[in-house]
């Protein structure tokens, strides 16, 4: 039996920004071997084919894509416990990042508990080099397998091809854009290894023999008062990159603004929060038009709450860009990939 290859599909329907036009075709994958019935399709169709999981990182424009969007459904979750002390586990891409966070939380497992509550699935990990509360995968990911679109390769990169940077990697270059991820293998800890150095999580310091679920809970409590619900909110999450700057020029700025707060980035670089600039410097916290919002709790997030239009949302990114730039002199720019 052949895939199901539906025409002109409402991406709106597939992200969680509830936005966009149509795709010229759109079809579900669960195996690699469909994926790679899906990625010949594609060629037919001589444009690059999108990969999406959840859709909770894409703004796709009001003209829809013109080609193939492929959902990546692949499941499957292996562990390997072979080993005293690590665990390897490897997870097809369409799983559910928080689901599979759960398990190894419930299994006493250390690693991803900071990332929590994170929508998603986990083939977006690697691309994104998702992070949080002091965490990024690229300090867990150990390989990522892909096949590549024009040639169907299959490969499986170490985390050094994977080329980890600040929210990105190998898979947003043009040459890795054309690779599908379909399994992520990450190395967790049997051992209590609590990461708590972010501010949010530095009073769990205090706690005697610390869970990874206790840790799991304060991140799932502290998002649930920052980040709406993205179930009934249209929202990609922080929506904007926190910017790294150059030391003297995050020394400067704390001379009118004393309280901005920065983090090592290198040691030639500090990377400033975004969210407090939007809402102490620029005053742009909750701020609304057509449709489109700041978070009222946490400025780096964008909301939807009325806007049928992408043209609108990318219309107030731009204006948010602008104001920042005014404001402080800084470049910022969209953690959301745009379609």
């Amino acid at each position: 039996m052949g895939l199901l290859i539906e025409k002109n599909v409402s991406l709106a329907e597939h992200t969680t920004l509830k936005v966009g036009g149509a795709a010229d075709y759109l079809v579900e994958v669960r195996t690699v071997e469909e994926l790679v019935e899906g990625l010949r399709f594609a060629q037919q169709t001589a444009t690059l084919p999108l990969i999406i999981g959840s859709g909770s990182n894409i703004l796709v424009s009001d003209a829809g894509y013109h080609g193939l969007v492929i959902k990546n459904l692949i499941t499957g979750v292996i562990y390997d416990t072979s080993d005293q002390d690590k665990v390897l586990l490897t997870c097809g891409a369409g799983e559910q990042l928080d689901t599979v966070i759960a398990d190894t939380v419930a299994r006493g497992y250390w690693g991803l508990e900071n990332l929590s509550a994170i929508p998603g699935t986990i083939g977006a990990t690697p691309i994104q080099n998702v992070g949080a509360y002091g965490v990024e995968v690229s300090s867990l990911i150990t390989s990522v397998e892909a096949v590549q679109a024009d040639t169907l390769e299959v490969k499986k990169f170490t985390n050094a091809e994977c080329q980890f940077g600040y929210r990105d990697s190998f898979f947003k270059t043009p040459l890795g854009k054309k690779w599908a991820v379909t399994k992520v293998t990450f190395n967790l800890s049997k051992k209590i290894s609590p990461q708590l150095e972010y501010k949010d999580l530095i009073s769990l310091k205090e706690i005697k023999n610390i869970s990874s679920m206790q840790i799991r809970n304060e991140v799932i409590n502290i998002r649930s008062k920052k980040f709406p619900d993205w179930h009934r909110v249209g929202t990609a999450g922080s929506f904007f990159k926190n910017p790294i700057i150059k030391n003297e020029v995050y020394e400067k700025l704390k001379v009118e603004w004393p309280d901005l707060p920065g983090y090592p980035a290198s040691e030639t670089e500090t990377k400033v929060a975004l969210g407090w600039v939007l809402d102490k410097v620029c005053n742009l916290k909750g701020f609304c038009r057509d449709g489109v919002c700041l978070y009222e709790q946490q400025a780096l997030v964008l909301v939807n709450i009325g806007s049928q239009s992408a043209e609108a949302i990318i219309k107030f990114e731009n204006f948010v860009i602008d104001e920042v730039n005014k404001k402080t002199g800084i470049a910022i720019e969209p953690e959301v990939l745009h379609v």
